[in-house]
């Protein structure tokens, strides 16, 4: 994970179901709309859900289309709905508005979530639709940050990312996608990057599954949308890997009957949200994942005039507190902090989860 400074505000307080919130990341604040179950608590914890968008969509959009907070209420996780810059996600495409660090706004969201909600690191999953599915790949693909499972809908691989794909983790995949998408076209296309097959391939040897794949014809009960899913799952590696595979779909949620939500034909067979989270459950990462404290990590100089040096070489999850215990510099380093713009005083600098030390800054 990249190192980051980051702030995290929350506008309303943490028993509101529904609520907007900031991050601010080296001056630049992204925001975000998170849905908290009825029967939370911070002693919880709970799995945790990014959604994220497609391209010129918001995150409220994409909320009101899935609602995934109805999931979330029925089955107790939180659901975050973070925004892209310019509405869109730096997922390395082909053709690209955004430049922005979306892999470290990811990161530090969930860490966010963790430290401030409870919720449960080893299961943290993604779900991106379009752009965001693009995203959601690039995340599993790149990231230094274990997300259990990922799911992305009519989103597919870039060729940057499909090139550089070697993945710290193996998470469960599950893609959707229609054969009829003008959007981003199963076949791949210069505007989109590889194909759906390319990208299940390279999954496929990614978790080692099986050549051969399982096929399950779907139930077609909707004969009006002219459109009819398979669902072909890959069996016997380290994690699930599945493709839904919609016959004259569009660049659509499935089961959801909406103008605004993509192009093309809704398939209305299955609703995509309810068997996305079935899919996602009890995903879990490896509990090896989470770095703690060892008797390695040294901190020094203390006192120090503004530099703290971290002997662990590579990456570390930092809260530096004030004296009365707030939170007032967070991010991921594996080198050195720098508080050289704090005021002369103590300070308490926790890193991963560990017990925090007493600084002293001069």
């Amino acid at each position: 994970m990249k190192k980051i400074t980051l702030f995290f505000l929350f506008l309303t307080a943490f028993t509101s179901a529904q609520t907007s919130s900031t991050i601010n990341i080296g001056g630049n604040s992204r925001s975000f709309i998170y849905y908290t179950p009825s029967s939370w608590n911070v002693n919880q914890h709970v799995p945790l859900l990014i959604v994220m968008h497609g391209l010129t969509q918001t995150g409220a959009g994409l909320m009101n289309i899935t609602q995934f907070n109805l999931i979330a209420e029925q089955n107790n996780f939180i659901v975050v709905y973070p925004n892209g810059e310019n509405f869109a996600w730096n997922a390395n495409m082909n053709v690209s508005v955004s430049t922005a660090d979306d892999i470290g706004f990811i990161e530090n969201l969930a860490l966010e979530f963790q430290n401030n909600f409870g919720t449960d690191p080893l299961k943290q999953y993604l779900v991106g639709f379009s752009n965001g599915g693009f995203m959601s790949h690039k995340l599993a693909c790149e990231s230094s940050m274990c997300f259990a499972a990922i799911a992305s809908v009519s989103g597919n691989m870039s060729d940057t990312t499909y090139s550089n794909c070697q993945p710290q983790f193996q998470p469960a995949v599950m893609h959707i996608h229609g054969t009829s998408d003008a959007i981003v076209p199963y076949n791949g296309g210069a505007g989109t990057g590889v194909s759906v097959d390319q990208c299940i391939e390279k999954w496929r040897m990614v978790l080692n599954c099986d050549q051969t794949p399982t096929i399950l014809n779907m139930p077609n009960n909707t004969l009006f949308d002219l459109s009819s899913p398979q669902r072909i799952s890959y069996l016997n590696g380290t994690n699930d890997l599945e493709l839904i595979k919609i016959e004259g779909g569009g660049h659509q949620w499935p089961g959801i009957q909406t103008l605004v939500g993509g192009a093309g034909v809704i398939n209305m067979d299955f609703y995509s949200p309810q068997v996305i989270w079935d899919f996602l459950n009890g995903k879990s990462c490896p509990s090896n994942s989470i770095e703690d404290l060892d008797s390695e990590i040294q901190i020094s100089p203390n006192p120090t005039n503004g530099i703290l040096k971290i002997s662990k070489g590579k990456d570390v999850n930092y809260r530096i507190y004030s004296s009365v215990g707030n939170i007032i510099i967070s991010g991921i380093t594996h080198d050195y902090i720098d508080i050289k713009d704090l005021a002369i005083g103590i300070y308490y600098v926790q890193i991963n989860n560990a017990q925090p030390i007493k600084i002293l800054k001069q």
